[in-house]
């Protein structure tokens, strides 16, 4: 079985400080795997001595494309760097995520999740993981609009915000999946919590691409009050990785949203 230890690599996006308590659980993490992405302000991360970390401004072909982006303002610029070249796999996942699985009976242990993720891409040329999985259903069901009739609305009975994902989808890669297609998968990948093969990710950020330079989300949030970009970038992700992907291995782990950390 082919070893890949040290092909695959997870960038945790922060903008102040890394808070270690949320990783000390897992005994296997360690700087090959992971990094971290300063998209913040701070030159440095705070606590970041004994870690791998990475500011984005440093990265070559480094471009600001807007706070309102939210984590995928790093996504972005880490493929633009194609820093990650060489590695298999490539992932993220935020600052305040704990590595620690959200289920409730899980047998192996619930902080094993660099373990976890070696186990399951090992042999893969080809694989996703879900660090953060809901029902399609679910958030369907939030009622974020994507209404050109209505900017400035974050939610409401217009036009679903998947709607206008999924168009673009198929105007993009020239496909014909509809509302029921997306409902067909049960689950979802959001919050741009994941792992995936590298060939994937790039294809998955060429239609990135098309979308920041397009321009074409400013309309739905112009005065950039609710950070819509970056909340549509985690559904035009997960829109890409249920198509793709036929199945998904779900790691859903605890994301302190609680903490009060800004």
């Amino acid at each position: 079985m082919k070893d890949r230890s040290d092909k695959w690599k997870i960038y945790i996006v922060g903008h102040k400080q890394i808070h270690e308590e949320l990783m000390e659980a897992d005994r296997q993490f360690n700087n090959i795997n992971y990094a971290f992405l300063n998209v913040g302000q701070l030159d440095k991360l705070e606590n970041g001595e004994k870690y791998h970390c990475i500011n984005q401004k440093e990265l070559p072909g480094y471009t600001a494309i807007g706070k309102h982006w939210a984590e995928s303002e790093g996504i972005y610029n880490v493929w633009r760097s194609k820093c990650y070249q060489g590695l298999e796999y490539i992932g993220f996942l935020h600052y305040d995520i704990e590595f620690r699985l959200m289920k409730k009976i899980c047998l192996g242990g619930k902080t094993n999740i660099t373990r976890r993720i070696q186990r399951y891409i090992d042999g893969k040329d080809s694989a996703h993981i879900s660090f953060a999985t809901y029902t399609t259903r679910q958030d369907y069901a939030q009622k974020i609009m994507a209404d050109v009739t209505r900017p400035d609305e974050l939610t409401g009975d217009g036009r679903n915000c998947y709607d206008y994902i999924i168009e673009d989808y198929n105007v993009y890669f020239e496909t014909s999946y509809t509302l029921d297609d997306f409902f067909d998968h049960k689950y979802i990948n959001l919050c741009s919590c994941f792992l995936m093969d590298v060939n994937t990710f790039d294809k998955m950020m060429g239609f990135f691409d098309w979308l920041v330079t397009s321009h074409k989300l400013d309309v739905f949030d112009t005065k950039h009050q609710y950070r819509f970009q970056g909340g549509m970038a985690e559904r035009y992700f997960g829109v890409f990785l249920l198509f793709e992907y036929d199945k998904m291995l779900n790691l859903s782990l605890v994301h302190q949203y609680d903490r009060g950390w800004k």
